[in-house]
Order: structure tokens, then C-alpha cells, then sequence
């Protein structure tokens, strides 16, 4: 390998997250201060023009009498809130009513300042709530009513004074005409003020939706994220946990045998060789997946399902468990949901490695798949005892596992059931007297006698009134598949014995048991006893 440092491709920069340019960032300071905005537009040119219209015509009236500075306050008021009519609409168009409804009292009369009324009308309505928006109107519908009484006030001059006469019927006419053209302005200014409000509320909507469907988006990622994360987790534990296991005890076993035949110690080597090739291709194959999508022309090995499950017993078997098994090579994978042969193929390799780091040195194991009405039925049995939890160096029990919790989660994914709990059987017993049958325990053999399981009841495991420990999974089959339980129970009389393997002996089960790397499926569950028998407790702790 190469010590050059390898070159990373440089990353062409992302438009979206590019810095803003001048003109952008000026745009976003002005966004978030909107008053500087309103007063240089807005309230700037309409204070201008009222202040000197005011001016104008302040020294040149006869209804009012008050100074200068008096016509220019009250023009101020009409005018410079117009600033604030978006930060502060209710408020500015409060203080807009009272400088017109000064300049009414004080018989000072409008400028051409009072354009700002419709202005903060509309603001607002707009950009304030409901209830201001029906505010402002009635002030604005009052105001035009004050206007008209102004007016009509300004007309009764004709009527005092040496050149009196009476107001004739086109000035009352007239009167009623600007009031109502300042009524209309008011309701035309209103009227917009709602349609931007309206549209204001559907943009905020779209935008709050989409806030939520990008929040969804990311937690549905993260979750299936989760989900991946865990069922990768998963199979490298059953990978791995398994294929050690089986490593170990051969290591083990070889030791023990290479004392006496050392010829024997090459058959354990190949073993270990082969269960060490074939972990490294079921995890390359696993780790495969998380891959580019660039290299999904690569080639990849099938997963293993319920086939693989008698190559897997003579794994465990090679391992020094002797392990029997019933109803495998006549179930048909078809009959399951996609997927959920490996989940079988997992929960029964979970158990098996289970029995041969916890059962005890002379446990033995079977492994039965029955068609039970609707539901394929797998059990995995042993007769072992179990052994102390292991503990640390200072003595305190080492933490359990999580592999009856993961097997639970792989039968839940389709729809199945797992349950786990200790046996006392009152079954068949696998005595010499069986047909065809030469004892479990030996190196070779096969067990006519069917293990003593019923659909519902279990009255215990397939060796006789030894104390184990009973895993059951239920899985549903497809809708429409046939269920062929009747030749699964012709094929249950033909049960295959455990046939040790000849390269370990004894000793290899003698250690089997023994050895362990640690509780990787150390989560106790106790069932509850059948009748007349007693649970195991506490000294099966760490069994499991």
C-alpha cells in the first residue's frame, strides 16, 4: 500500500449555501427592519407634504386662531406614524385618529397629509390581526363622518354676517357626496388591507406546511436510518457471535486433542478455517449493501434461509454440540413472507449458539420446524443445566446481551411471535430401547423417537426429564399457501441424530459449554412452569 496521501476531489461549491451579495444582504437588513423602509418611503414624503401644505395655509385661516407650531404638531401626528405601520399597525393608526381628530376640534381642518389615513388602513388590515383590521375601519368610517360635520361647520359661514343666505340644496348634496367618497376610500383601503392579509395567512400556511412535511421528511430519514442501523447490527451479532463461538470451542477442543492425536488437530484447523471463510463472506455480503450505488454491479451471495439451516447444525455439531433435527428439508420457503426464511435461518442460529456458550458442557440440542394450522413452528431445545453468569474480575455479574431481544424483533418484523422459557420435560425419552436409536449423546446415531411437542401444549423437550431451556417462534405462512404439516410429521419419525464430529470427541464437547465471549444473549426470560414441575430460577441466571 501507498503512503502518498490520497487526493480528494475539490467540491464545487453549493449555490444555495453560496454567501449573499451585497444587493442580498442589503435586501435582508431592510427585510428585518421594516421601519426604516416605511420611513424613508412613506412616512418621509407624506409628512413633507403635510407639514407644508400646513404651513401654506395656517396663517391664512379664519376658523382657527392657534399658532404655527400648533398646525405643525397636529400635521406630525397625521403623518409620522406611518413609520411604524408595519411594526406597529394598531398603534400607529391610533395616533393617525387622534391628529385628525385634533385638527377636527381645533377647526384646523385636513391637509393633504390625510392620504395617510387610507395608508395605515390598509397596513393595518393587513399586516395587523382580524380585530385590528375591524378597528381601523370603524375609525376610518368616523372619520369621514367628522370630515363631513367639518365641512358642513366650514358652510354655515355663508349664513352669518351682513351677506348671508341660506345653503342651498346642491351644497347639501355636495356635503353628502364627499362623505361618502371618503366612506368608499375607507372601505376600498380595508379591502385590500383583508386581500393581503388573506394571502399573508395561505403563504404562512404553505410555509408552515412545508416546515412540517421537511420535519416528517427528516425524522421518517432518521428513522429508517434506525431501522437499518439496527437490523445491521442484528446480523453482524448473529454473524459474528455465531461464527466465534464455533471458532472458539474448536480452538478449545483442538487443544485437548492435539495432546493425544495431533493428526486430529488438522481436521480442527479446517473447521475453523472454513466457519472463519464463511463468516467473512456472509459479512462482506452484508456490508455489500451499504455501498455506493456506483458499485451495484458487484456480484452477490444469497442470503441463507431455511436450506441452510442443516449446514448450520453440522457447524454447531463440528463444534462439539450434538444437535438432532426434525421437519427441515421438507418445508417448502415459498409458503413464508420474503425475508422471513432468514430470519428463521437467524433466530435458529441465535439458539444454537446460545445452547453451546450456555447450556453446559454436556448439553445436547434439537431443532424442530412443524406446520401448525397457519403458522410455521420452530423450536430449538436443550437439556443442559446452564452455568454460573460470568463475572468480572471484581467479582459482579457481567451485563446480558440482547439476543433473545433481537430474535423477538426478527419473528415481530413478520408479523411472528417468539417466546423463551425453561423445560421440564415429561415427553418420549431417547432410551436405547427406541427403534433406531443409538442415544443422543453419542458421536453418531439417529433418534427414531418424535420429540414430544403439540400444537399449543409443550409438554417439555425431546430428552426425556432432563431441565433445559425451550425457544418457540411462530410465524405466519403466506395467504394461499398450502400448508403441507402432514409431510412434516412424516418426516419428524426420521429425525437426524447429533453426530459429533470425529476430529473433537469428546473433548470438544466437554469445553463447548465452557467457553463464552461474553453474555452476547445474556437477557434471562423465564417462563412460567408446566404442572408439577418448578421453574428454574436463579441458577440459571446468565443462562440466557
Amino acid at each position: 500500500m501507498s503512503d502518498r496521501p490520497s487526493e480528494t476531489p475539490r467540491s464545487l461549491p453549493d449555490p444555495a449555501r453560496a454567501e449573499p451579495d451585497r444587493l442580498e444582504r442589503l435586501r435582508i437588513f431592510l427585510a428585518s427592519r421594516p421601519w426604516i423602509f416605511d420611513s424613508i418611503v412613506w412616512a418621509l414624503p407624506v409628512t413633507f407634504i403635510g407639514v407644508s401644505t400646513e404651513l401654506a395655509t395656517a396663517e391664512a385661516s379664519d376658523l382657527s386662531s392657534l399658532p404655527v407650531p400648533i398646525h405643525v404638531l397636529i400635521a406630525l401626528l397625521q403623518t409620522v406614524p406611518l413609520a411604524l405601520r408595519r411594526i406597529r399597525p394598531l398603534m400607529s393608526s391610533t395616533v393617525i385618529a387622534v391628529g385628525c381628530l385634533l385638527s377636527v376640534i381645533t377647526m384646523i381642518g385636513p391637509n393633504l397629509g390625510i392620504v395617510a389615513v387610507p395608508l395605515t388602513i390598509y397596513s393595518t388590515t393587513a399586516f395587523g390581526t382580524r380585530a385590528h383590521g375591524r378597528i381601523v375601519l370603524v375609525f376610518g368610517l368616523v372619520g369621514a363622518l367628522l370630515l363631513g360635520g367639518w365641512l358642513y361647520l366650514v358652510s354655515l359661514q355663508a349664513t352669518i354676517g351682513p351677506d348671508s343666505r341660506p345653503l342651498e340644496a346642491g351644497e347639501y348634496l355636495l356635503l353628502a357626496t364627499m362623505v361618502a367618497l371618503c366612506a368608499a376610500i375607507v372601505l376600498i383601503a380595508w379591502l385590500l388591507g383583508g386581500v393581503v392579509f388573506r394571502r399573508r395567512r395561505e403563504i404562512e400556511g404553505v410555509r408552515e406546511r412545508n416546515r412540517l412535511l421537511e420535519r416528517e421528511r427528516e425524522s421518517e430519514t432518521r428513522l429508517a436510518a434506525d431501522a437499518e442501523r439496527m437490523r445491521i447490527a442484528r446480523e453482524m451479532h448473529d454473524v459474528i457471535a455465531h461464527s466465534l463461538s464455533v471458532v472458539i470451542a474448536q480452538a478449545d477442543g483442538g487443544r485437548y486433542v492435539a495432546k493425544t492425536d495431533p493428526s486430529a488437530a488438522v481436521g480442527v484447523l479446517e473447521t475453523i478455517s472454513q466457519t472463519g471463510r464463511e463468516a467473512l463472506a456472509q459479512t462482506r455480503s452484508l456490508l455489500g449493501f451499504l455501498r455506493s450505488d456506483e458499485d451495484d454491479s458487484r456480484s452477490k451471495a444469497p442470503l441463507p434461509g431455511i436450506g441452510d439451516i442443516e449446514s448450520l447444525i453440522a457447524d454447531v455439531r463440528s463444534a462439539g454440540l450434538p444437535v438432532s433435527a426434525s421437519g427441515i428439508s421438507g418445508f417448502d420457503e415459498e409458503q413464508l413472507p420474503d425475508g422471513a426464511a432468514l430470519a428463521v435461518y437467524r433466530i435458529v442460529q441465535e439458539a444454537l449458539t446460545n445452547v453451546l456458550k450456555h447450556a453446559g458442557s454436556s448439553a445436547r440440542g434439537h431443532v424442530s420446524l412443524q406446520v401448525e394450522g397457519r403458522e410455521l413452528v420452530i423450536r430449538i431445545s436443550d437439556d443442559g443445566a446452564g452455568e454460573e453468569p460470568e463475572k468480572d474480575r471484581a467479582g459482579n455479574e457481567r451485563a446480558h446481551g440482547h439476543g433473545i431481544i433481537g430474535m423477538k424483533e426478527r419473528a415481530a418484523l413478520y408479523g411472528g411471535s417468539l417466546s423463551t422459557r425453561t423445560i421440564h420435560s415429561t415427553g418420549i425419552t431417547d432410551s436405547a430401547d427406541a427403534p433406531g436409536s443409538a442415544g443422543m449423546s453419542g458421536a453418531s446415531g439417529t433418534s427414531g423417537a418424535e420429540p414430544a411437542f403439540t400444537s399449543g401444549n409443550v409438554p417439555g423437550s425431546a430428552f426425556g426429564t432432563a431441565t433445559g431451556f425451550l425457544v418457540e417462534a411462530r410465524f405466519p405462512l403466506k395467504r394461499g399457501a398450502e400448508a403441507s404439516a402432514k409431510g412434516l410429521d412424516d418426516e419428524g419419525a426420521n429425525d437426524v441424530g447429533a453426530a459429533g464430529a470425529d476430529n473433537v470427541g469428546e473433548a470438544g464437547a466437554n469445553v463447548a459449554g465452557a467457553t463464552a465471549l461474553g453474555t452476547t444473549s445474556g437477557t434471562t426470560l423465564p417462563g412460567t412452569a408446566l404442572p408439577g414441575t418448578t421453574t428454574p430460577g436463579d441458577e440459571n441466571g446468565g443462562r440466557r
